[in-house]
């Protein structure tokens, strides 16, 4: 049986190939998002964590869920679905994940 790959074979003739690193696309140094990581690193969150319990399953650092809602509400976001939207997409949201993420756990 002869299989051939169309969708490759269309989308190669004349197609430009952009390869690029999410981080090569780097925040501005002036970008609010630095000053954020800055001030909660100063922070105390025994407190937070203290009421978080580690039965069940493995759940999200609290703190970086902290840094998230903060940074989405010095932007002005309020709605769940747009702060989860901008999670997956925007730059400063996926920096903010990522080293809350690997910084407290």
């Amino acid at each position: 049986m002869l299989t051939v790959n169309y969708y490759n074979d269309f989308f190669e003739i004349g197609q430009q190939k952009i390869n690029f690193s999410l981080y090569e696309l780097s925040l501005p140094n002036d970008d609010p998002v630095y000053t954020l990581k800055k001030v909660m690193e100063d922070l105390d969150f025994s407190g937070l964590l203290a009421n978080c319990s580690d039965k069940g399953r493995t759940g999200y650092n609290p703190i970086m869920m902290y840094a998230v809602i903060t940074y989405a509400n010095m932007r002005g976001i309020r709605s769940i679905n747009r702060i989860v939207d901008l999670c997956e997409r925007d730059i400063a949201f996926i920096w903010l994940t990522r080293v809350f993420d690997s910084l407290f756990t």
